[in-house]
């Protein structure tokens, strides 16, 4: 089973981290959160404290893990909130274990499917992360901020980097390909009832961001801000991120 912090009583409120990220990423988010929520943090397969169980690491087999945790915890349903990578995975879950989510949080994720050129990228960034997986991280998490503002993020990005060294190369190789298995799930927003909340960076160079407003369905349910900065919320605005995640979990 997937490690995972547990803390707080309340409503559960789930916090699934990004690809080349660990549960240390939502640590003051989740202290903050606490106070009025139960919130679960889990470390993610080839993540952190757990450890890779295949090749490929799909969102789907995340998404189990996840409940799995849930399901031990005896957690019917909760709040999901999910970056980049988490996102997708909290996705896979408003989809295929519909009655187990109570609002969804997408911050820095996105609903779109890799392109095949991304797809490609996928499988290039994998060669390059099992032939040296430090410089893989060195220059990957960079490419997560904003390049316009680098200067000023020297602290933030080597913190990012910190739990991006502390993944094992297959933790890495593992998610790259499941993260371009992923399909489209621009569906999940159409048919959901329950609040949504998409966070997106204005400067992120992850997220096309002129498509993905494009294809976000217009509903009272489903809110969007846009904050000026890369895909790294949490660390690029973390007073406005969490602002913005407390005033969408009363709702």
């Amino acid at each position: 089973m997937m490690k995972f912090k547990d803390i707080g009583k309340g409503k559960p409120v789930v916090l699934l981290h990004g690809f080349l990220e660990n549960s240390k990423m939502w640590d003051e988010f989740a202290e903050e959160l606490s106070k009025e929520y139960r919130v679960i943090s889990p470390d993610l397969y080839g993540h952190g404290e757990t450890a890779s169980i295949d090749e490929k690491h799909t969102m789907e087999m995340q998404a189990a893990g996840v409940m799995e945790v849930l399901n031990h915890l005896e957690i019917s349903s909760a709040a999901f909130i999910g970056h980049s990578m988490g996102g997708y995975i909290s996705l896979a879950l408003a989809r295929d274990y519909t009655d187990k989510v109570e609002k969804l949080g997408l911050f820095f994720s996105s609903i779109l499917p890799d392109s095949e050129e991304k797809k490609e990228q996928r499988l290039k960034a994998a060669e390059t992360a099992r032939e040296d997986k430090d410089n893989f991280v060195r220059i990957g998490v960079k490419n997560l901020f904003d390049q316009n503002n680098l200067s000023n993020l020297r602290d933030e990005i080597e913190i990012a980097r910190s739990w991006a060294y502390e993944m094992p190369v297959d933790g890495v190789t593992s998610a790259l390909k499941g993260m371009r298995e992923r399909t489209d799930t621009t569906e999940v927003l159409e048919k959901a009832d329950y609040p949504i909340q998409i966070i997106l960076g204005e400067f992120d160079g992850a997220i096309d961001l002129e498509e993905f407003k494009k294809v976000i369905p217009n509903r009272e349910n489903i809110k969007l801000n846009v904050l000026p900065i890369g895909h790294m919320g949490h660390l690029e605005a973390p007073k406005e991120s969490l602002e913005i995640l407390k005033s969408f979990l009363k709702r």
